[in-house]
């Protein structure tokens, strides 16, 4: 199959890579050096010493692929969601970001839309290398399409080392994530430690749960479940750098607004400890001239 994969970080190159195993891969990237790199050297594992061919293109040459996977961070969403308008009506179109600030920027695309969540751990170490920081899996849920071309897609994308699961209910699976990220990406970011110092650190830990029971109400999920859920990541990614942190250290925009943000605007009633990390977050980037 003829996959686009949009989006070069972490998430992208680590799909592409393990997909080109048994399909066309083209990632589209939005700096020409990345473009240069993916072509002229391959995509690299870095547990692996041979390379995986990938074709690479600007994300402004995106063209007609048999399935489309878009990978951006939410910041650069709005950037590129006009691109897909050219695709035809009948490509499926996954999106895999992290909170659900994307939902209502979705809702009028005119391709089926399914939409995913990532639980693999990755690290990008150049703009060709990748680093499978933590085995995980890739579960999406319809949005848009159909349950049984769903199906279909999954059957063709999954693999022993790479898995897809299928789900049924999107804003679920949504939820559940977000709930992970608005707890680990702020704490992390903010003060500047490993995923695994929310459980080390027990003042951040009383932290963590107080923003998990405020994600859980929001979100109407269960807080024991989902608090047992934090804890289970954050001991399985203990030493990894959240994305938020590493935003935040390559004076990037970070995904605030889609996960605190989004959180805090869906409140009806005070949430300080959201309230305070989203506002930290925001003070953060003002400090470091970060862009809106």
């Amino acid at each position: 199959m003829r996959i686009g994969v949009l989006g070069g970080g972490s998430v992208g190159l680590l799909v592409a890579r393990y997909l080109s195993e048994n399909h066309e891969v083209t990632v589209y990237v939005r700096r020409n050096q990345q473009k240069q790199k993916l072509n002229d050297h391959g995509l690299f594992l870095s547990s692996h010493t041979t390379p995986c061919k990938v074709k690479a293109l600007m994300t402004n040459e995106l063209k007609d692929e048999e399935c489309v996977i878009v990978c951006v961070k939410q910041p650069d969403m709005n950037s590129v969601l006009p691109l897909l308008s050219y695709m035809n009506e009948k490509t499926p179109i996954i999106f895999l970001q992290n909170g659900m600030g994307h939902i209502d920027l979705i809702r009028d695309i005119a391709q089926p839309v399914y939409i995913g969540i990532v639980t693999h751990g990755a690290l990008r170490k150049s703009d060709h290398i990748i680093t499978h920081t933590g085995k995980g899996i890739i579960k999406l849920a319809n949005f848009s399409g159909s349950e049984e071309n769903l199906s279909a897609i999954i059957h063709r994308l999954n693999n022993e080392f790479f898995p897809f699961q299928i789900e049924k209910d999107w804003q679920k699976v949504l939820a559940e994530k977000l709930v992970i990220n608005a707890v680990i990406n702020p704490l992390t970011a903010i003060f500047e430690v490993p995923n695994g110092d929310i459980l080390r650190n027990t003042y951040l830990m009383n932290l963590a749960k107080e923003l998990c029971r405020e994600a859980c109400y929001i979100l109407q999920l269960d807080y024991m479940d989902q608090w047992n859920h934090v804890q289970t990541v954050a001991n399985n990614t203990k030493e990894n750098v959240s994305s938020m942190w590493k935003d935040l250290k390559s004076n990037r925009k970070s995904e605030n607004e889609a996960i605190s943000g989004y959180l805090v605007k869906k409140s009806n009633s005070a949430v300080p400890y959201t309230t305070f990390v989203y506002n930290s977050m925001k003070a953060l980037e003002v400090k470091k001239g970060i862009n809106e």
